[in-house]
């Protein structure tokens, strides 16, 4: 059976698209509905939307209302019977293997019935943007089967691409009534259809744009959505699995980290989640997931996909499909990649964003840091400018090691940390982003700015020693407010050769152009650290 859309029209002999005959046809529209029904249909365009949708055997019928628009209402008998065939290649298994670049790796298994000599199996449901180079067939159930060809199909995603494929072949033309009742059927040749202009050869005669239903044969091999289909001879026939393995865009994934720290301690609970998105066209039900963070080089791009909106599907709404009580499992190596794997299934629909739970823990271990920059101390006199207020800010620095309660390979994303307030309700107190993190690496994450924790840095002297040398002095007051001691880490970035003497804190030099110090400071107290940078050799 297909569904059928038909505009409801007069008569061949009536005038058309006149007002009257529009009213006309709406009031025969609610005669042809039924008055139970009918009564429900306030707008004439509810009554016409209703009509269109009948059921009819071995046909596929067009309104020229339809072409005008470009939009196919319902379905063609040959894609309802390639569904009932679908029935019989029902996906046994789906494993996706999602990369972070909007591709991924599809693996499905299919029940198929294959016929001795030679089949020919459709397979619904693939990706809209597969790259057909990349498949890949395989029999596990079988040495006796083996694919001679395959072709990727693209469908028609318009009426009037669909009735561009039977130019030339016999259609039918059907005229209704003022109640929407078929009041005559002629047959003829479709001899013209683009940009909605229909000519049909009716004996020895063109009928051009003919106010009527055009109705086509649906057994004509016309695929309206995307199809693979392949070739298969076999020794012998019956039931057996087929494996299928392609490449596609449309599959991309990105981690992202909740992070709550623990109140009055030095530790944080800690979930890392995947999200998953999928703009393939198809649905990947009840699917195995392994989300790869690394970049392979791809030798071949996916084919093009089609327009947004060419498909059904964009209206769904974006819900999850995943079991919420799976476990997480431990990242695999995958050669220079890491594949985590997702423990349970979950059911990736088209155009949703899935979210799943890779992994966690309940009590990392991390370190409040305080931070302040500093300013830019050059070579030349007179570049330091005085008396700065300097707010701090306030970040985590944790191991990624088992010690500390993770030691897993982190994959990039971003980490938003959380903190309970008084009543105990967690308040967002910022966000930063973690790159890809090995095992036992070292972690820094700057949060958030600090208003109670701050610096005032000034140049007490400035003295040029020598043609080639100067000496700068440098006195910073950092002051905390809190009702705590906090420990603040001072960075200083200077321009040229330097060397740091008559410090009154021991410091460490980060790199070429970065000191560092560390300074305890009392709570609701201030401390001081003097030093002089030579400039020069």
């Amino acid at each position: 059976f297909a569904l059928v859309a038909a505009a409801p029209g007069g008569h061949k002999g009536e005038k058309k698209g006149s007002a009257v005959n529009l009213h006309r046809d709406m009031i025969g529209g609610r005669e042809a509905l039924g008055q139970p029904f009918a009564s429900k249909l306030d707008e004439p365009w509810e009554v016409e939307a209703a009509l269109t949708l009948h059921v009819m055997r071995n046909h596929l019928a067009i309104p020229l209302a339809v072409l005008a628009s470009a939009t196919v209402y319902g379905c063609s008998v040959s894609q309802a019977q390639m569904a009932k065939k679908e029935d019989a290649l029902k996906r046994a298994s789906v494993e996706l293997t999602v990369y972070a670049q909007d591709f991924g790796m599809v693996r499905e298994t299919r029940k198929v019935e294959l016929s001795e000599g030679k089949t020919r199996v459709g397979l619904l449901g693939v990706s809209k943007s597969l790259d057909q180079d990349s498949v890949v067939f395989a029999w596990p159930g079988t040495k006796d089967a083996r694919v001679l060809s395959s072709t990727y199909d693209l469908g028609v995603n318009d009426s009037g691409r669909l009735l561009n494929r039977f130019l030339g072949q016999r259609v039918e033309l059907v005229y209704r009534g003022q109640n929407g009742e078929e009041a005559e059927r002629v047959a003829g040749t479709l001899e013209v259809a683009e940009a909605g202009n229909i000519v049909v050869k009716v004996g020895e005669k063109y009928v051009v744009n003919p106010d009527a239903t055009i109705e086509a044969p649906a057994n004509a091999g016309i695929v309206t959505i995307p199809q693979l289909s392949a070739e298969v001879e076999s020794k012998s026939g019956g039931n057996t699995d087929l494996a299928m393995t392609y490449m596609t865009e449309g599959l991309s994934w990105n981690a992202d980290y909740t992070a709550t720290l623990a109140p009055g301690k030095e530790t944080l609970e800690m979930e890392c989640w995947a999200t998953v998105t999928n703009k393939t066209g198809t649905d990947f039900p009840d699917a195995k997931i392994s989300f790869v963070a690394g970049s392979p080089n791809r030798a071949v791009k996916a084919k093009q996909r089609f327009r947004d909106g060419d498909y059904a599907g964009a209206n769904r709404s974006p819900q999850a499909s995943a079991e919420p009580e799976a476990q997480e499992a431990r990242p695999q190596a995958m050669g220079e990649l890491y594949a985590y794997p997702y423990k349970s299934t979950a059911t990736i629909r088209q155009d949703q964003m899935n979210r799943v739970r890779m992994m966690g823990s309940d009590s990392v271990e991390v370190k409040r840091v305080y931070s302040i920059a500093l300013p830019y101390v050059y070579r030349d006199y007179g570049s330091f400018v005085p008396d700065q207020r300097l707010t701090a800010t306030m970040g985590i620095n944790f191991v990624n090691a088992e010690k500390s309660g993770l030691g897993l390979p982190l994959p990039a994303g971003a980490v938003r940390v959380y903190e309970p307030d008084a009543d105990g309700s967690p308040r967002y107190i910022g966000a930063a982003t973690l790159g890809d993190t090995p095992k036992d690496a070292r972690v820094s994450l700057e949060l958030t700015n600090v208003f109670d924790v701050y610096a005032q840095a000034r140049q007490v002297s400035a003295q040029r020693l020598d043609k080639r040398r100067t000496r700068r002095s440098i006195e910073v007051t950092v002051t905390n407010e809190k009702s705590q001691p906090v420990e603040v880490r001072l960075v200083q970035y200077l321009g040229g050769p330097w060397k740091i003497e008559n410090e009154t804190h021991k410091s460490g030099k980060l790199n070429a152009g970065t000191n560092q110090w560390e300074v305890m400071v009392p709570a609701g107290g201030e401390t001081k650290l003097r030093y002089s940078v030579i400039f020069g050799k």
